[in-house]
């Protein structure tokens, strides 16, 4: 995972002007994805690095928001927690998501139980 600290603005209507913390990418080893091999050797890499991106950004004083552009094979993942904001062409023409305070805060009580 590569995210910047150099806060970015939020996209989203209800949280416009707020800080994001910006992934510029969050990758898990072929040999971990279920899509890819019979027996993944470990299971969750991307909760876990979805999670450490969240806490950094609270660290950050973000609140938990998350920017990210998704490769078209891991938009489903981030469909589950994020809010799609559609295809940015100005980024390769990838889709760009969001995580709002209160996604943040949802994904972290999730991850407690």
């Amino acid at each position: 995972m590569m995210v910047s600290t150099i806060a970015r603005r939020s996209r989203i209507a209800s949280q416009v002007g707020k800080p994001v913390l910006y992934a510029e990418y969050i990758e898990s080893a072929p040999w971990n994805l279920a899509d890819m091999v019979e027996k993944p050797r470990f299971s969750g890499v991307g909760i876990a690095l979805l999670e450490a991106a969240i806490q950094l950004s609270i660290g950050e004083g973000f609140g938990g928001r998350l920017g990210l552009h998704s490769l078209p094979q891991s938009e489903p993942f981030y469909q589950r927690y994020m809010t799609d904001l559609g295809i940015d062409e100005n980024k390769e023409g990838l889709r760009y998501f969001e995580m709002t305070l209160e996604q943040a805060q949802a994904f972290l009580e999730g991850r407690k139980k």
